[in-house]
């Protein structure tokens, strides 16, 4: 049994992170999320000011059977696999219609739609 959390910048998951009995192990995801996360934070505002480095946060522990590195690549191929290609403009649109909810972990649900 292991515990994962995921990283986010604002509602954008980043890294995963889990820990077991032998210890701990950190997954980042693909590169196209911190990328995300930069772009996002252009038109959002927040480069370059505290409010960028305030977006990261840690999102709840959930276990999940498995070891700690079975369950990093398990959950790292889950966002990296399914998350939407564009979720940039997802986002983007949504701030723009003042809808937007930046909390950790807010639009996982993209990865079932």
């Amino acid at each position: 049994m292991a515990r994962f959390r995921v990283m986010y910048w604002k509602e954008i998951p980043l890294q995963v992170q889990a820990e077991d009995g032998y210890g701990q192990i950190s997954l980042p995801l693909d590169e196209r999320f911190q990328a995300g996360a930069d772009a996002i934070s252009m038109f959002d505002g927040s480069n370059g000011t505290d409010d960028y480095l305030e977006g990261f946060q840690w999102g709840a522990y959930r276990d999940m059977d498995g070891s700690a590195k079975h369950v990093t690549e398990i959950i790292a191929n889950r966002f990296n696999l399914h998350f939407p290609k564009d979720f940039v403009s997802r986002v983007r649109d949504i701030n723009r219609s003042g809808q937007r909810d930046s909390r950790p972990g807010v639009v996982d649900h993209w990865i079932d739609d």
